[in-house]
Protein backbone atom coordinates (compact mmCIF):
# COMPACT_ATOMS: atom_id res chain seq x y z
CA UNK A 1 0.00 0.00 0.00
CA UNK A 2 1.63 3.21 -1.01
CA UNK A 3 0.48 6.59 0.61
CA UNK A 4 1.07 9.69 -0.76
CA UNK A 5 0.25 13.70 1.08
CA UNK A 6 0.85 16.34 -1.90
CA UNK A 7 -0.18 19.43 -3.31
CA UNK A 8 -3.59 19.02 -5.40
CA UNK A 9 -3.29 20.43 -8.80
CA UNK A 10 -6.17 21.21 -11.36
CA UNK A 11 -5.50 18.06 -13.36
CA UNK A 12 -7.16 16.30 -9.44
CA UNK A 13 -10.20 18.18 -10.52
CA UNK A 14 -13.11 15.62 -11.14
CA UNK A 15 -11.28 12.79 -8.62
CA UNK A 16 -11.84 15.41 -5.34
CA UNK A 17 -15.27 16.40 -6.96
CA UNK A 18 -16.46 12.83 -7.35
CA UNK A 19 -15.06 12.04 -3.95
CA UNK A 20 -16.70 15.52 -2.17
CA UNK A 21 -20.25 14.36 -0.71
CA UNK A 22 -21.77 18.19 -1.25
CA UNK A 23 -20.63 19.32 -4.56
CA UNK A 24 -24.24 17.32 -5.51
CA UNK A 25 -25.79 19.59 -3.23
CA UNK A 26 -23.73 22.66 -3.80
CA UNK A 27 -23.53 23.54 -7.88
CA UNK A 28 -20.98 26.53 -6.28
CA UNK A 29 -18.78 23.33 -4.83
CA UNK A 30 -17.24 22.71 -8.34
CA UNK A 31 -16.05 26.39 -9.03
CA UNK A 32 -14.81 26.90 -5.10
CA UNK A 33 -12.60 23.90 -5.91
CA UNK A 34 -11.54 24.65 -8.77
CA UNK A 35 -10.16 27.71 -7.43
CA UNK A 36 -8.79 26.47 -4.70
CA UNK A 37 -6.85 24.04 -6.68
CA UNK A 38 -5.24 27.10 -8.50
CA UNK A 39 -4.68 29.17 -5.77
CA UNK A 40 -7.42 31.83 -5.73
CA UNK A 41 -7.24 33.87 -2.68
CA UNK A 42 -4.20 32.23 -1.04
CA UNK A 43 -5.93 28.88 -0.77
CA UNK A 44 -4.56 25.82 -1.33
CA UNK A 45 -5.51 22.35 -1.44
CA UNK A 46 -3.74 18.34 -0.09
CA UNK A 47 -4.49 15.79 -1.41
CA UNK A 48 -3.93 12.12 0.15
CA UNK A 49 -3.41 9.28 -2.39
CA UNK A 50 -3.56 5.86 -1.27
CA UNK A 51 -2.46 3.57 -3.98
CA UNK A 52 -2.71 6.08 -7.06
CA UNK A 53 -5.98 7.50 -5.99
CA UNK A 54 -7.11 10.23 -4.65
CA UNK A 55 -9.00 9.10 -0.89
CA UNK A 56 -9.01 12.40 0.78
CA UNK A 57 -8.47 16.44 0.25
CA UNK A 58 -8.01 19.29 2.57
CA UNK A 59 -8.71 22.80 1.34
CA UNK A 60 -6.95 25.29 3.57
CA UNK A 61 -6.92 29.42 3.68
CA UNK A 62 -6.66 32.24 5.81
CA UNK A 63 -9.39 33.31 8.69
CA UNK A 64 -8.11 36.79 9.92
CA UNK A 65 -4.22 36.06 9.51
CA UNK A 66 -4.26 32.33 10.41
CA UNK A 67 -4.31 28.73 8.31
CA UNK A 68 -7.88 27.87 8.60
CA UNK A 69 -8.97 24.47 7.62
CA UNK A 70 -11.55 25.41 5.16
CA UNK A 71 -13.38 21.81 3.88
CA UNK A 72 -11.91 18.15 4.49
CA UNK A 73 -13.13 15.06 2.93
CA UNK A 74 -12.71 11.28 2.64
CA UNK A 75 -13.74 9.31 -0.32
CA UNK A 76 -16.96 7.07 0.77
CA UNK A 77 -14.90 3.95 0.72
CA UNK A 78 -12.14 5.14 2.85
CA UNK A 79 -14.42 6.48 5.64
CA UNK A 80 -13.07 5.58 8.97
CA UNK A 81 -9.62 4.82 8.14
CA UNK A 82 -7.98 7.87 9.22
CA UNK A 83 -7.33 10.05 6.08
CA UNK A 84 -8.50 12.72 7.39
CA UNK A 85 -6.31 12.12 10.57
CA UNK A 86 -3.79 11.96 8.24
CA UNK A 87 -4.15 14.81 6.13
CA UNK A 88 -5.23 17.30 9.80
CA UNK A 89 -1.53 15.57 10.78
CA UNK A 90 0.34 16.85 7.89
CA UNK A 91 -1.69 19.96 8.00
CA UNK A 92 -0.53 20.99 11.68
CA UNK A 93 2.84 19.82 11.46
CA UNK A 94 3.54 22.30 8.53
CA UNK A 95 1.91 25.49 10.20
CA UNK A 96 4.17 28.25 10.93
CA UNK A 97 1.48 30.23 13.23
CA UNK A 98 0.75 29.93 16.75
CA UNK A 99 -2.84 28.65 15.83
CA UNK A 100 -5.27 27.10 13.29
CA UNK A 101 -8.74 27.62 12.75
CA UNK A 102 -11.10 25.20 11.39
CA UNK A 103 -15.25 25.13 11.25
CA UNK A 104 -18.03 22.72 10.69
CA UNK A 105 -21.40 22.38 11.01
CA UNK A 106 -23.22 21.48 14.40
CA UNK A 107 -24.87 18.87 12.57
CA UNK A 108 -21.57 16.84 11.73
CA UNK A 109 -20.70 14.56 14.55
CA UNK A 110 -18.27 12.91 12.95
CA UNK A 111 -16.32 16.27 12.44
CA UNK A 112 -17.02 17.64 15.58
CA UNK A 113 -15.42 13.84 17.43
CA UNK A 114 -12.56 14.21 15.15
CA UNK A 115 -11.88 17.84 16.17
CA UNK A 116 -12.09 16.92 19.77
CA UNK A 117 -9.84 13.76 20.02
CA UNK A 118 -6.98 16.00 18.23
CA UNK A 119 -7.74 18.91 21.17
CA UNK A 120 -9.17 21.02 18.77
CA UNK A 121 -11.32 23.73 21.13
CA UNK A 122 -14.61 25.33 20.43
CA UNK A 123 -14.00 29.33 19.43
CA UNK A 124 -17.15 30.53 18.43
CA UNK A 125 -20.69 30.18 16.64
CA UNK A 126 -21.61 31.77 13.69
CA UNK A 127 -25.55 31.21 12.72
CA UNK A 128 -27.62 31.38 9.66
CA UNK A 129 -25.24 29.92 7.12
CA UNK A 130 -27.08 26.93 7.09
CA UNK A 131 -30.70 27.45 8.33
CA UNK A 132 -31.15 25.37 11.22
CA UNK A 133 -27.20 23.74 11.68
CA UNK A 134 -24.88 26.83 13.39
CA UNK A 135 -21.53 26.44 12.31
CA UNK A 136 -18.89 25.77 14.73
CA UNK A 137 -15.55 27.03 14.46
CA UNK A 138 -12.63 25.99 16.53
CA UNK A 139 -8.60 26.44 17.15
CA UNK A 140 -5.93 24.28 18.28
CA UNK A 141 -2.99 25.99 19.18
CA UNK A 142 0.65 25.29 18.07
CA UNK A 143 1.79 24.57 21.71
CA UNK A 144 -1.19 21.92 21.78
CA UNK A 145 0.02 20.53 18.30
CA UNK A 146 3.80 20.16 19.66
CA UNK A 147 2.97 18.52 23.29
CA UNK A 148 0.77 15.73 20.90
CA UNK A 149 3.73 15.04 19.20
CA UNK A 150 5.93 15.22 21.91
CA UNK A 151 3.87 12.59 23.90
CA UNK A 152 3.62 10.47 20.86
CA UNK A 153 7.49 10.02 20.98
Amino acid sequence: MSVEIRNGAPGDLAAIVALDPATGIAERRHDYLSKALAGFGGSSVKVLVLDGQIAGFAVMSEFFGHPFLERIATAENRRRAGVASALMTHIEMAIDDDRMFVSTNESNEVMRTLLAARNYKVSGVVENLDPGDPELFFVIFKTDIDAAIEAAR
